[in-house]
């Protein structure tokens, strides 16, 4: 990093400067001249050397500011994500399995969120009910919907359908908008500054080179409902790509995303103008895999619980679909990320080792209470 000198400091070196020069056996110049000049000079140094500093630093992609990341990212093609709304299905009863419920119909939750059907949906489970997909009409977090959360139709419910729209269990997620200022401008993302900074230099560090993992990676990732791309090469069979998409939430929770999303991210990974010409690609959501561990940990308290909670949902995400996951591959990643003194997993769903469905896309979830605690007594 380069340091600059604080004005003080400058004005000191000016200081000195002028003296040796202008101080001998006669005076040249009277002290209190001699200071103004030299804090003059130094207000002017000091000047240049915070723009030589701001030139230097926005020189990186790993310490520029965000209007330079922009920059960076425009040069690269690869810009910030937009803000994301809110997707998931909802539960829809009739009496009439003919029903149509059609698209832009608008639900509503009980404080006034609101909610577009995406696409006409008929009702071919009558009484049972069928799952019609739905977006927010707004963006942003606080759009999103816990899975049973009963939702209703604004301009009034449509003939032989029931008034109860249920919202499935995966919940309606995904919403994400960020307030970030570029250019004295307030603008809406759908990543952190730093999320984007990452995206970035992962190009710049894995440049497209013909197809390789990080190609299909970056492909999928740059959408704002992506947050990692698992690439699965020669599979089903040799000369095929698969590419598993999830979306993780904060509490680790895998986002479901809908068919629509899934054919979003395959077609733009299938253009001609950058798929390779001999792989047949496949994009594919994925499917979560609830996982129970039995953990003991020294010391046995709360701070050490969230720590462990926390690096193990970190750990799970390097599992792709057909790993092995087992206790001591757990264990050695959280002795060395969590602030656990000792650390023993002893069992996961009630085994050693859990195997993650290649055929299933199957990655790994930990639930909220997915963690049976113990003290380690070894």
């Amino acid at each position: 990093m380069l340091e600059v000198p604080s004005l003080n400091d400058l004005i000191r070196i000016a200081e000195n400067g002028l003296s040796q020069s202008f101080f001998g056996n006669v005076s040249t110049l009277k002290k209190s001249v001699l200071k103004v000049i030299a804090r003059v000079f130094a207000g002017v140094a000091y000047l240049i050397l915070l723009v030589v500093k701001k030139l230097w630093k926005n020189s990186f992609l790993t310490t520029c500011d965000v209007e330079t990341l922009v920059s960076f990212g425009a040069d690269f093609d690869l810009p910030n994500k937009p803000e994301s709304f809110s997707r998931g299905n909802v539960l829809v009863k009739s009496d009439d399995s003919t029903v149509v419920i059609p698209q832009s119909t608008i639900l509503e939750s009980s404080n006034g969120n609101e909610y577009e059907v995406v696409a006409n949906t008929t009702l071919v489970g009558g009484a049972s009910g069928t799952f019609v997909p739905v977006i927010a009409v707004n963006a942003g977090e606080s759009e999103n919907v816990v899975g049973g959360e009963k939702l209703s139709f604004r301009d009034g419910t449509p003939d032989d359908v029931d008034d109860e729209v249920v919202v499935s269990d995966s919940g309606i997620s995904g919403g994400k908008s960020l307030d970030v200022v570029v250019n004295g401008n307030d603008e809406k993302w759908g990543e952190t500054v730093e999320e984007y900074r990452a995206r970035l230099l992962k190009w710049r560090r894995n440049q497209p080179s013909g197809g390789t993992m990080a190609d299909y990676e970056q492909w999928a990732e740059r959408f704002s409902f992506v947050s990692k791309c698992y690439v699965l090469p020669c599979y089903p069979n040799p000369g095929a790509v698969t590419c598993v998409l999830a979306n993780f939430q904060d509490d680790g929770h895998l986002e479901i995303n809908d068919s629509g999303s899934v054919s979003e991210v395959a077609q733009y990974i299938n253009d001609d103008s950058r798929r390779p010409v001999t792989a047949a690609v496949t994009v594919a959501d994925c499917t979560e895999k609830e996982l129970s561990f039995n953990i003991a940990i020294y010391p046995n308290n709360d701070n050490v619980k969230a720590s462990v909670t926390e690096s193990l949902k970190m750990a799970l995400r390097q599992y792709y679909p057909g790993d092995r996951i087992t206790c001591d591959d757990i264990a050695a990643t959280l002795r060395a990320s969590s602030a656990a003194e000792k650390i023993a997993v002893s069992k996961i769903n009630n085994s050693s080792a859990v195997y993650l469905s290649k055929p299933g896309h199957e990655l790994a979830y930990l639930p909220s209470d997915g963690i049976t605690w113990s003290t380690y007594n070894g």
